[in-house]
């Protein structure tokens, strides 16, 4: 085609870690274009007024963890608080573990100490075991934070690190486990259990999931390191920010834009195609922060990537598990039966026995809508009141589900009256006021409005893809594919399809470096830590 480049880089797909790689590319002087198919910014961390006018609801992804831990965006945050970006931290308490068995539930603080405390109230013994694996942290917190924010190591670097030594074998052994597993060998108390297990589930990882107890290594230790955060105004001001900053940094952002086609020329990506024809040209370097399926099934011509790399991409997995949510828009927060320190907890992770989260498990297996579920809820209206009117209050609610009903019916169709008669029913379980005439308004989403609202939502999934052993680290998305370099020069993929996976981290940045490198405009450092 021979068309002349508009920009050093362009990015398809506007999400959060499109956004933060084109920060990171424009704040080492590259001109930025990323084009995003919606009229908005930030694929799964977007705010929008969806129930009544001036509630402001976080549509996706909300509690704001991993991204603290990047050291890219510790250097770039100075400048995205220019634009807007302000973070409000839980500085005491930061979720709750309601029960409606017995005691006060378990409530995670900042302070481990008092964390401890209120496992204690259950199991001196698990309190104790918790305050294990939070001190074992500091041991390792360097090498976690590296091998988050780069191109994963090979799979051998983690054995050759840990099996010369008895602990380090022991440790290794550990790593094997299910959640379950894990759980069960670890924890005595069953409510303490649940606790854990259902926290250790939040990636839609299965309880019996093998390899994912390495996790708990670090989930446990990093919310009392690294404390929990929401952004003033709602999750999408740290989208916005971004905008606001390569827009000012002499990038582009483009809305409304969907991306059809990358564009290739003797083996190398010159740029992307939109839905209405128009081309985008970049003279160093494109940039796919799609998933897989939409960016090499449906993103390059005929003839242009191998069988062989085409077998790979459609053996990879989203998995089955998708959510059923309700938004909210309520007169007052939900005032908990386990007292009033539990409804200082804007955040909470509401299980009931492992039994409870054993049958919630079995049920979707079979593709039935859970019959007793367990429930996330956050009501962040109660750190930032900025997102409602004076006094009011919004509320996210929801749980897992399959993403195919056996009976055939349409998520859609079904979800009004889940959500009143075993979300809501739950609730009231555990919260005192959550009457009818405390709602104001609500919105709901399931599987079929998610892959609707975010392409990379695949059937409704919103991790990016399964995070099973086979697609984790150095085999996310692919192997030999992990470093964030397509399989044609001068293409680059990102986004929770990439190592480290879904969630807010802005792992955006590591394809942003790894482009700096190969520009010549950052030197590599092949330091890693174990």
């Amino acid at each position: 085609m021979g068309q002349s480049a508009d920009f050093d880089v362009v990015i398809a797909g506007g999400g959060h870690n499109g956004l933060i790689c084109g920060c990171v590319l424009a704040k080492n002087g590259l001109k930025v274009n990323v084009v995003e198919r919606n009229p908005w910014v930030g694929g799964g961390v977007v705010t929008r007024e969806v129930t009544l006018p001036g509630f402001k609801h976080d549509l996706f992804g909300s509690s704001h963890v991993w991204i603290h831990l990047n050291p890219d965006f510790k250097d770039i945050k100075p400048d995205l608080e220019k634009h807007g970006l302000k973070y409000i931290w839980s500085d005491d308490h930061i979720t709750g573990h309601p029960n409606k068995y017995e005691g006060e539930g378990i409530i995670v603080y900042k302070d481990v100490d008092k964390t401890c405390d209120t496992i204690a109230a259950y199991s001196k013994s698990d309190a104790k075991r918790y305050r294990e694996i939070y001190e074992e942290f500091g041991e390792i917190q360097g090498g976690v934070t590296k091998a988050m924010f780069a191109p994963p190591a090979p799979p051998s670097y983690l054995y050759q690190g840990l099996e010369n030594n008895p602990q380090g074998m022991t440790r290794l052994r550990d790593y094997q486990l299910s959640s379950r597993q894990f759980t069960l060998e670890n924890f005595e108390n069953d409510h303490v259990r649940a606790f854990i297990l259902g926290w250790a589930m939040a990636p839609q990882t299965l309880p019996d999931q093998l390899g994912t107890a390495a996790g708990f290594y670090v989930m446990i230790p990093s919310i009392h390191y690294y404390g929990q955060s929401i952004p003033e105004g709602g999750s999408g001001m740290l989208s916005e920010s971004m905008k606001s900053y390569l827009e000012a940094s002499g990038s582009s952002v483009t809305t409304g834009a969907t991306v059809r086609k990358f564009i290739v020329e003797n083996g190398e990506c010159k740029g992307l195609r939109l839905e209405d024809g128009t081309d985008i040209m970049a003279s160093q370097a494109v940039i796919s922060s799609l998933d897989p399926y939409q960016t090499y099934l449906q993103g390059f011509d005929d003839g242009i990537l191998s069988d062989d790399f085409l077998r790979m991409v459609r053996n990879f997995k989203f998995g089955d598990v998708t959510i059923v949510r309700v938004h909210y828009a309520l007169h007052e927060a939900p005032k908990f039966r386990n007292g009033t320190d539990m409804d200082k907890t804007a955040f909470q992770r509401i299980f009931g026995t492992v039994a409870d989260i054993d049958k919630q498990y079995s049920e979707m297996a079979r593709g039935l809508a859970p019959s007793d579920p367990f429930l996330w809820t956050a009501a962040w209206t109660t750190m930032d009141p900025t997102r409602a009117p004076d006094g009011k209050h919004t509320l996210i609610m929801d749980t897992f589900v399959p993403v195919d009903l056996a009976s055939g019916e349409d998520w859609e169709s079904i979800a009004a009256d889940y959500v009143r008669d075993k979300l809501l029913s739950q609730l009231r379980n555990y919260a005192s006021n959550m009457t009818d005439d405390n709602i104001m308004g609500q919105y709901i989403e399931t599987g079929p409005s998610l892959a609707r609202a975010n392409l990379c939502f695949h059937r409704g999934v919103t991790t990016g893809g399964e995070r099973t052993l086979a697609q984790l680290g150095a085999f996310r998305p692919f192997p030999n594919y992990a470093d964030y370099r397509g399989p044609v020069k001068k293409f680059y993929m990102t986004g929770p399809s990439c190592h480290p996976g879904g969630g807010m981290s802005g792992m955006g940045t590591i394809a942003a470096n790894e482009i700096l490198l190969d520009l010549g405009i950052r030197e590599e450092d092949d330091d890693f830590d174990f």
